[in-house]
């Protein structure tokens, strides 16, 4: 790169090294690139819209810039919080059940940040969110080259990845490209989720059917024939039209091996507990509102477990059947 090139300079360090945006930055005051330390320039004037700037080196770009000041404002913004100073910066995920992007304050237990700090497994992130004097979660900055496969698959601690540029324009909103963070559930969700949990074990108390909390998901409806609210089963099949018996025991005893007319053979089928009618399959994953509309259980594990409950929360949601009374 020539060096007669200006490199941009979005923040500047003062000589106590907090950063300084060129629009409060003052007129005779020394400044220094966050990357580089070298000396910038103050360009405020009444044309040309306030900036720093320095000629380009083989130490500094564009690029190191940019990474090097998202990094600091993260740290700034922080630390400020920390002080009382401003509101706690604001996560924008995404609920794990309604999927709606929602905004999450960080925690209040992360209790300051670190940059460059190597963790116990090798990696250097870029900023460490320290809890108890230990790492517990990491922030990554994307300029042009993005985290890694490596270290994405075998950071010990949870991450998110931002982009440099977005930081810069608002370094108190973190708006992930890559979330490795904790699941998050929204307020309106996590109530629901209760009002899901508190119906379905009073339905189950009801009906005397246990509720499991591995390979066989769990919903309600209310049964064809006799409109009385139960609870009914998905588990693990191999297709849509897998009738084999489930592998897991103990089986609900409403799951039962039954003869159906629509079907012309026998299949294990839910049973309503109170008038013994096989609920079909068809009515439960295929009306638009059936309690497993759209779910497809074929994993066996306790991962898939868990997304397809939060999936048939979220559905059971958007039905309006978790309103609240």
């Amino acid at each position: 790169m020539s060096k007669n090139v200006k490199l941009k300079v979005p923040f500047a360090f003062d000589d106590e090294k907090r950063l300084y945006n060129p629009h409060i930055a003052e007129k005779g005051r020394h400044y220094f690139c966050p990357a580089c330390k070298d000396t910038v320039i103050l360009r405020k004037g009444e044309i040309k819209a306030p900036h720093f700037a320095h000629k380009a080196s083989e130490t500094c770009n564009q690029e190191t810039i940019i990474h090097r000041i998202a990094k600091q404002l993260i740290l700034q913004v922080i630390s400020d919080w920390k002080a009382g100073q401003i509101d706690p910066p604001i996560l924008k995920r995404t609920c794990e059940i309604c999927r709606k992007p929602k905004d999450q304050p960080l925690p209040d237990k992360v209790e300051c940040a670190m940059l460059e700090y190597r963790m116990s497994d090798g990696f250097v992130v870029d900023v460490a969110l320290m809890v108890e004097n230990e790492p517990a979660a990491a922030i990554e900055i994307k300029v042009s080259h993005a985290v890694d496969e490596n270290k994405a698959e075998l950071l010990s601690v949870p991450f998110i990845e931002l982009e440099g540029q977005k930081v810069i324009e608002d370094p108190h909103a973190f708006e992930p490209i890559h979330d490795q963070f904790l699941s998050f559930t929204c307020g309106t969700c996590k109530q629901a989720k209760t009002r899901f949990q508190v119906k379905v074990n009073q339905i189950a108390k009801q009906t005397g059917v246990e509720l499991p909390n591995r390979y066989y998901r769990y919903g309600f409806c209310e049964c064809w024939r006799c409109k009385r609210e139960i609870i009914v089963f998905a588990w693990p099949k191999a297709s849509e039209w897998d009738y084999s018996a489930p592998k897991v025991k103990p089986m609900p005893k409403t799951i039962q091996y039954r003869y159906s007319k629509t079907v012309g053979s026998n299949y294990w089928a839910n049973t309503c507990p109170h008038c013994k009618s096989i609920q079909g399959d068809w009515h439960l994953f295929s009306e638009p509102d059936g309690p497993f509309f759209g779910i497809r259980c074929k994993e066996n594990s306790q991962d898939a477990y868990k997304r397809d409950m939060q999936n048939i929360i979220g559905y059971a949601i958007y039905n309006g059947v978790l309103a609240e009374s």
